[in-house]
């Protein structure tokens, strides 16, 4: 069940973004962006 408008996609845009504002107030973009490489892979994974 999607509680926000839009679903999937709408719920990882609103999190990434957050994630951004976060990773940029504390200069830890880098660990982050691995994070969510990390996390793409495992996805990625999943579907297949």
């Amino acid at each position: 069940m999607d509680l926000l408008p839009g679903g999937y996609t709408f719920t990882h845009l609103v999190f990434w973004t957050v994630v951004a504002m976060v990773a940029v107030g504390t200069n830890a973009v880098a660990i982050i962006l691995s994070v969510g490489l990390v996390l793409l892979v495992l996805e990625s994974m999943g579907r297949a």
